[in-house]
């Protein structure tokens, strides 16, 4: 139970992302290449490189990859909130975040290359988050479709339940939803001072 409500932390989630993520994408090795002007830092050119493999492809097959990824992570708000609007905000506050980096790094240490492939990048970005928006919006709605069901089934035994006697008067036939020592109808005890010690 605390892990679910650890979970449910926006920032402690964003930050499981942010793990998937890279273990995915560093695990299958996919990287996007920048070629940087010669101004540009060693130690900058590593860290706009590091979060474009994030963010950025320049192929189909780049485009399916970090495609997918992003849809695995994108289940993780959508299973644990099972509400849209904290599923889709959750993922792209993600998605934001790492763009809005990588953006103000490429624009800030190397503007000739940001001002070359700006329209590339940007049509890149708009894609993935159109994708994640439909991706998260679209698999909520299914899924909370699906979740109904078995809420009208646990409601429905729920009613049932509390529905049942307890207890049935055998003087008169009255019910009680609790077990009482006499019956308010008829006046019959119904538990002796024994048994109503022994509830305790």
């Amino acid at each position: 139970m605390k892990i679910m409500t650890l979970l449910k932390n926006k920032v402690v989630l964003i930050i499981i992302q942010f793990l998937i993520l890279s273990l995915m994408i560093y695990g299958f090795n996919h990287s996007y290449q920048i070629t940087f002007s010669i101004t540009t830092p060693i130690e900058q050119q590593i860290i706009i490189q590091y979060l474009a493999n994030y963010v950025i492809f320049d192929d189909i097959d780049g485009m399916i990859f970090i495609g997918l990824i992003w849809i695995i992570i994108s289940l993780l708000p959508i299973l644990i909130f099972f509400d849209i609007k904290k599923a889709y905000s959750t993922n792209l506050s993600t998605f934001f975040f790492l763009n809005f980096f990588f953006y103000v790094f490429l624009f800030n240490n190397d503007k000739d290359v940001f001002d070359i492939h700006f329209p590339t990048l940007i049509t890149n970005t708009l894609l993935l988050g159109f994708t994640i928006v439909v991706v998260s919006v679209g698999l909520s709605i299914v899924l909370k479709y699906l979740k109904k069901p078995w809420e009208m089934k646990k409601q429905e035994k729920f009613s049932q339940d509390n529905g049942k006697s307890l207890m049935v008067c055998p003087q008169c036939g009255t019910e009680f939803q609790s077990i009482p020592m006499f019956c308010y109808n008829c006046n019959t005890k119904l538990v002796n001072g024994d048994d109503a010690n022994s509830e305790f």
